[in-house]
């Protein structure tokens, strides 16, 4: 060849010349070279080339730098295991520093620098932001949604109407004889914020229960009773399968839509129900729950996917299921020891249980029992009179008012007689019966009924017997030991 190519291998080695510090081999060619990339490789590196050599090192070289020279040149060993074959006018140049490679690379593929990583990770905090902006967008427009439905229920005279109008139907059905329950209806996303609505109605003892309105047009109406009170959830207020099942429900039946519309001059529904109904005898009330949101999903989002409109609904029934419940159960601890009574399991339960404290232990009926030794004992039963267990109660305080009789029976001398008085009947003597036997204000013993002291308030409760009925608590550990006694009216009211 006329030109000079540089020799492409691990170690170098120069005819006849004093050593010089030796340059890093470039990484070997891809494998997979074009007729460009060949020629390319071809071109002579000045770095490595023979020409470069300084005169004062190349003087013994000089003269014979003919073609010669590029033919003696490949004689350049490829390995170590060559050098003992050298010819004697070659040596291996001595190396003032250790020669360095880079590490070997996949062919055509680049290296990895630090700012290459930085680069990277400035990518993936701009993706993890931006994630985190869209969700904070979102939470931070369900919640001006929320405040938006609170500032109207708390400044629309037509929202409050109908939300006290609401709240008085559900009442009405729950507590007319015979009492009603809600029908929650709905259908898609709507259909689930109803199913959830229904259940926290139940979990408030407000019976309610979900239909679906196809399945309703298919059988289901028969769920459907009376004395019933209706609910209905669509946003837009014209969802085509309420419109369907409308006809065909009672019209005297109260019905609540909750839905987007304030007034009820822009809500189809309504319009719907009063054509439908022009001509029955009796149509129940029409009663608009509105549940707006400020701004449109596909706005706010960019997709209409029912979101913040569905989250509005479920807070303004779960306010409806709220404040009903309060108001059919304040006589009885509120709706509060309702709801602790209807949801014994899962976490809410324990939790329930856990704030209890060391009351929670207290809930057998032994607790609530006056002790048996300190019932006073009214002796000679054969003559003893109302004024004597009277006498013997009220001297009594941590009897609370029982008095046990024993002796003859007044009829049969050779009977015995083993009673006792419960406070109640004591107390509803009239002054003209103090002089009068004991023995029809007095409980025998075969007429008490036994249960255990370890017995709790709740399955004592359950019983279906009279309230005035004597509850002798024993002691089955202690042979049937009488550990004390209440009527059944002391548990109703614990």
């Amino acid at each position: 060849m006329a030109d000079h190519c540089p020799v492409q291998t691990s170690a170098v080695y120069v005819l006849g010349c004093n050593s010089r510090a030796a340059m890093p081999p470039p990484s070997p060619p891809s494998p997979r070279m074009t007729a460009d990339i060949a020629d390319e490789l071809c071109t002579p590196i000045q770095e490595l080339s023979l020409d470069t050599v300084d005169s004062s090192a190349a003087e013994p070289a000089a003269a014979t730098k003919t073609t010669d020279d590029a033919s003696s040149a490949t004689s350049i060993s490829r390995s170590s295991s060559s050098s003992s074959s050298l010819p004697p006018d070659l040596h291996r140049p001595s190396l003032s520093s250790p020669i360095t490679t880079a590490p070997a690379t996949a062919a055509g593929s680049p290296l990895i620098t630090a700012a290459d990583l930085d680069l990277d990770l400035d990518l993936d905090m701009c993706r993890s932001d931006a994630r985190l902006a869209g969700a904070v967008h979102v939470l931070a427009t369900e919640a001006n949604a929320l405040q938006s439905v609170a500032h109207l229920y708390g400044s629309s005279a037509s929202a409050r109407q109908g939300f006290h109008r609401a709240v008085d139907a559900i009442v009405h059905t729950q507590t007319a004889y015979p009492a009603g329950k809600l029908i929650v209806v709905g259908v898609g996303k709507s259909g689930h914020i109803g199913r959830k609505l229904a259940a926290t109605f139940n979990s408030l003892a407000v019976p309610a229960s979900f239909v679906h309105p196809t399945e309703a047009l298919h059988g289901d109406l028969g769920h459907v009773r009376s004395n019933d009170c209706l609910l209905f959830i669509t946003y837009s207020g014209k969802t085509q399968e309420l419109v369907s099942l409308l006809p065909h429900v009672d019209p005297s039946l109260p019905l609540i839509l909750l839905t987007a519309h304030v007034p009820t001059e822009t809500c189809d529904l309504v319009q719907h129900r009063q054509e439908f109904h022009r001509s029955a005898t009796a149509v129940g009330p029409t009663i608009l729950l509105p549940a707006p949101i400020p701004v449109e999903e596909a706005v706010s989002f960019g997709v209409s996917a029912p979101t913040t409109s569905t989250t509005t609904a479920l807070a303004v029934g779960d306010a409806l299921a709220i404040v009903a419940g309060n108001e059919l159960h304040s006589a009885v601890g509120g709706v509060g020891s309702v709801f602790k009574r209807n949801h014994p399991g899962g976490a809410i339960g324990e939790t329930t249980r856990t704030q209890a404290g060391p009351a929670a232990g207290n809930d057998q009926i032994r607790h609530l029992a006056p002790p048996g030794a300190s019932i006073p004992v009214l002796k000679a039963a054969e003559a003893a009179v109302c004024a004597d267990i009277l006498h013997a109660g009220y001297n009594n305080a941590a009897a609370k008012g029982w008095v046990r009789v024993v002796g003859q029976s007044p009829d049969d001398a050779s009977m015995s007689v083993d009673g006792i008085a419960p406070p109640s009947r004591t107390r509803a003597l009239a002054p003209i019966e103090l002089a009068r036997p004991v023995a029809g204000r007095v409980r025998p013993h075969p007429e008490w009924l036994l249960r255990s002291s370890r017995s709790t308030d709740g399955s004592a409760a359950g019983l279906d017997t009279p309230s005035c009925v004597v509850i002798a608590v024993v002691d089955h550990a202690k042979a049937g030991e009488l550990v004390g006694v209440l009527e059944l009216k002391d548990l109703l009211d614990a």
